[in-house]
């Protein structure tokens, strides 16, 4: 089960005065101790302390900055403007704090002030039109580059730390590839600098609790749907050629979320225990009958159940590999509507729309 909301969501979405629902740009006031700069500088702070600090570490002075935006961003929200900008800076801090916990609550926040005060929300667009509103959120996700967001995705926790730890999903990246070297010597010297193995990433695992590997795992899946539903909402008011982009959020989620999922397989329940027993039960009746389960695939259940088959095979011989993740994604797709499939295959919109252009193929809602 997710972890609860640790931000008073319904709270900064309340109006800002009758008479001024949206409250004011904060942009106007230009002094350096005005609101916006305060926490503009807070933000900026953060991440130069955060690019100084690359090769060491934490850094203290990124802590405090991010703890200086996060403490300024609710009053501003819920008593000065409701403003894009500001929210992204505000789940920029949550994620580093909070991780995907902050990063959930931080993407309900900035949809649901999409749903409620487009119209109206900051900054308003320009003599650039709607690309001003939205360029906050393009510098999340990046535009032919990694946005601000990837770092942080990638540096969130997956295991708790006991005797070692705890570990994130970039290290347990780069354990795997250090796996991967064939050369004994270069692989042993690549470990030795990385100062941590897969076989210490394991055991951190299993010294991690049950109920860490379940909140871990509904906290990134609600941040992806979140995530993916302010992206619908934008393509919506910005058209799909001038929304903002979301595939390299989507696609950092994701490999944390599947990450997670096969590291915790042994710590989380099984999500498709009914359709096993189900399937088994299948099995058994037809093999009664004298059916031919064994031999030729019979239908296009057969082939899925073989392709599980073979996903738990490279699961439990070849555990380091992405095998047995990608095959069990594969029939997940195979199990999805034509259009939520493409959805989930081609996040940005506009790609989405040459893709059907070319294809014919329409939206369920066409």
């Amino acid at each position: 089960m997710a972890t609860p909301e640790i931000v008073d969501i319904n709270g900064l979405l309340q109006p800002v005065s009758e008479a001024s629902p949206a409250g004011s740009d904060i942009r106007e006031d230009s002094s350096p101790t005005s609101p916006y700069y305060s926490i503009k500088d807070a933000r900026n702070a953060a991440r130069a302390a955060e690019r100084n600090s690359m090769f060491d570490g934490a850094s203290p002075e990124a802590t405090e900055s991010w703890r200086k935006v996060i403490a300024l961003a609710p009053d501003i929200l819920k008593n000065q403007g409701k403003d894009l900008e500001v929210a992204c800076w505000y789940t920029e801090a949550l994620i580093r704090r909070h991780g995907f916990q902050g990063l959930r609550d931080g993407f309900s926040l900035i949809r649901q002030l999409i749903e409620k005060y487009w119209e109206n929300l900051y900054p308003m667009p320009d003599e650039d039109g709607m690309e001003t509103r939205v360029a906050p959120l393009a510098g999340l996700n990046g535009e032919g580059a990694e946005g601000v967001l990837i770092a942080p995705i990638r540096n969130v926790n997956i295991t708790e730390g006991a005797s070692v730890g705890p570990f994130n999903y970039w290290q347990y990246q780069q354990a795997l590839d250090v796996q991967k070297i064939t050369d004994e010597e270069q692989r042993a010297a690549k470990s030795d600098k990385l100062e941590f193995s897969l076989d210490d990433i394991e055991r951190a695992v299993n010294e991690s609790s049950e109920q860490f590997y379940v909140n871990l795992r509904d906290d990134l899946q609600q941040a992806i749907d979140e995530f993916r539903k302010a992206s619908r909402l934008l393509d919506g008011h910005c058209g799909t050629h001038h929304a903002p982009p979301s595939s390299n959020i989507i696609t950092a989620l994701e490999n944390s979320l599947g990450a997670v999922k096969y590291l915790g397989k042994n710590k989380l329940p099984s999500e498709d225990a009914g359709t096993e027993s189900a399937e088994s039960g299948g099995t058994a009746t037809a093999a009664a009958a004298g059916g031919n389960v064994q031999g030729a695939l019979q239908n296009r259940a057969d082939a899925f159940r073989k392709l599980t088959e073979i996903s738990e095979f490279f699961r439990k011989t070849e555990p380091h590999s992405p095998l047995s993740y990608i095959l069990a994604r594969a029939v997940k797709w195979g199990d999805m509507p034509l259009d939520e499939l493409i959805m989930e295959l081609i996040p940005e919109s506009s790609a989405r729309d040459h893709f059907r252009s070319l294809t014919g193929i329409k939206a369920e809602s066409e």
